[in-house]
């Protein structure tokens, strides 16, 4: 075993066959407790989770009040401008999104290993700059595509760079496993969003692209309030930097590239139809109704990250029984607020959106049932990214991609934002049932990978 790495136990602490049965059976209370102890996870995973499902809730809470503030402060037409706006911003930062999504595995992995850990930031870093170079440069022929504004186009760009900041320092506080300081710093660029828009609109400042300017550069704020205090423990060592290096980051996220291609598609592409098939009047109340349905995915997606950094550190584990408790406390933590939408759906709406919203409920129970299989999704794509398997997640993001595209531009002109719904909540089903049946399929053959057999040629255990 290396050095820093723990061996650590599944997450179930009672053995399935532990319980009593016949005549000196336990108490039905018992056995209920006995059921808990299988499926709740050790203390450390459940502190990491809530952890990052509080600190990401309130983060995210935020956020959804940067959305609701948006949307009564400009007209429908404008909040819709600036909804497509981050869709296109979804487009185009593909290779800034999926360039740091590696980098909290690998540090994980090399924990207790502070000279190994630097390496691999290090190199990362590289490649994430090189990367963000490329889309801007790109940015403007896809801003000719969409017609976009000037003032648009440098929100965009704004977008790009606060989102290499905001993903990069994230990860590499994922992979250290400090998710105290990494919720704080996500909150944080939310707050200063929210406050911005709140403080330009009493001065009269309202359009579409100022907002989403100050959407995209809040995390540069945040880290500007944040490195000061709490410096991020792994520093840029620029001799480490090597081509060798940095070629086996491009082939760990190629995948996660892809990956990337089809989210953005399969997460944008019901608000592009509805703007442009209906109308931006249309757009602002779907992009209200999804905005809400986001909350549905914050419990099982504070899951994910706290077992994909601690997968990746594992020596040994046994991975159906790992995966299958994993499962079954995601679906619990995720099961009440989606009855929630969908029971409470219109009320609620009305409650937080006001009368100018009146389509908001219309799609909001199918979206939340489309986020709550996404949220178990993301449990399995970020187990099987923390064993080496990134290829997984973009062959089912894929999949789910092609049946939203398909089923919208069915679904999206006659049934018109259900429809729109129907076909986003279709693509999270796909991908489910998709990565669902390859893990079936491996753990029932046993095969395993371990992050050292994919980079072991430029890793060093010294």
């Amino acid at each position: 075993m290396e050095p820093g790495i723990v061996a650590l136990p599944p997450i179930g602490l009672t053995p399935v066959g532990a319980t009593q049965s016949g005549p000196g059976a336990l108490p039905s209370f018992s056995r209920i407790g006995r059921l808990v102890q299988r499926i709740a996870p050790k203390r450390g995973l459940l502190r990491s989770s809530a952890i990052l499902f509080f600190g990401g809730t309130a983060a995210r809470a935020i956020g959804f009040l940067f959305s609701v503030a948006a949307a009564r402060l400009l007209v429908p037409s404008e909040y819709g401008l600036l909804a497509y706006g981050l869709a296109i911003v979804g487009f185009a930062s593909i290779l800034i999104s999926s360039a740091p999504a590696g980098l909290a595995t690998f540090v994980a992995r090399y924990q207790g290993n502070p000279r190994e850990q630097e390496l691999h930031f290090s190199n990362w870093l590289a490649v994430i700059t090189l990367l963000l170079a490329l889309s801007t440069v790109l940015m403007v022929p896809i801003a000719a595509v969409a017609r976009l504004s000037p003032p648009m186009l440098l929100a965009v760009i704004a977008n790009l760079v606060g989102l290499a900041v905001l993903q990069t320092y994230k990860e590499a506080q994922r992979g250290l496993e400090r998710f105290a300081a990494m919720t704080i710093f996500y909150f944080l660029a939310n707050l200063a969003q929210l406050i911005a828009i709140l403080v330009l609109a009493a001065f009269g400042r309202r359009n579409a692209a100022l907002y989403l300017a100050i959407y995209g550069l809040s995390s540069v704020a945040a880290l500007a309030i944040v490195q000061p205090v709490a410096p991020l423990a792994l520093r840029f060592i620029r001799d480490a930097v090597e081509w060798q290096r940095m070629m086996a980051v491009a082939r760990y996220i190629q995948p996660l590239v892809l990956q990337t291609v089809f989210f953005a598609i399969w997460f944008g592409a019901d608000l592009i139809l509805v703007q442009r098939l209906l109308d931006s009047q249309a757009a602002g109340n779907y992009a209200a109704a999804k905005s809400l349905a986001n909350a549905v995915y914050l419990a099982p997606s504070a899951v994910s990250g706290a077992v994909m950094s601690r997968i990746a550190r594992m020596p040994q584990l046994s991975l159906g029984g790992y995966l299958g408790r994993v499962l079954v406390f995601a679906t619990i933590v995720t099961a009440p607020l989606l009855m929630v939408f969908v029971v409470f759906g219109k009320p609620l709406t009305d409650f937080i959106f006001g009368s100018r919203y009146s389509e908001v409920s219309t799609p909001l129970a199918v979206l939340a049932i489309g986020m709550a299989c996404y949220g178990v999704y993301l449990v399995l794509a970020g187990s099987w990214r923390g064993l080496g398997k990134p290829a997984i997640d973009a062959g089912a993001t894929g999949a789910g991609t092609v049946a939203t595209v398909v089923i919208g531009l069915l679904l999206v002109p006659r049934a018109g934002l259900l429809g729109a719904a129907v076909a986003f909540s279709a693509g999270a089903m796909v991908q489910l049932v998709v990565i669902g049946a390859y893990t079936i399929r491996q753990v029932s053959a046993g095969r395993m990978t371990r992050l050292d057999d994919f980079m072991g040629h430029g890793a060093s255990n010294e």
